[in-house]
């Protein structure tokens, strides 16, 4: 009998509960870390996927601008990963996503 990991199996949930419709958005969403790399995904994620078009969330300016000077080449590095097309990327500034903690 195989046995699936832990994370495959979220993934494929995920990738249910989201649809049709919101596919492409997971897969961005979720291969984050892999495109822009540990540092730049801890200040950054995607917020939605729109036209082709990706909006990003950002910390703050200062890694906007690392960013905005990144981003043809995330672009670039994003086509050659996964052979699919984003036209532009719009960073925003968004507050960091909240970890979920245990309430006490």
């Amino acid at each position: 009998m195989a046995f699936n990991s832990l994370a495959n199996i979220s993934h494929g949930i995920v990738y249910r509960l989201g649809g049709d419709k919101y596919e492409r958005f997971i897969h961005v969403y979720l291969c984050w870390k892999r495109v822009v790399g540990d540092l730049l995904a801890s200040r950054s994620h995607p917020v939605k996927l729109e036209q082709n078009i990706l909006f990003v969330g950002v910390q703050n300016n200062t890694w906007m601008q690392e960013l905005l000077l990144l981003k043809q080449d995330i672009i670039s590095k994003y086509k050659s990963i996964f052979q699919e097309e984003i036209a532009d990327i719009i960073f925003l500034i968004r507050s960091p996503k909240r970890k979920c903690t245990k309430r006490k």
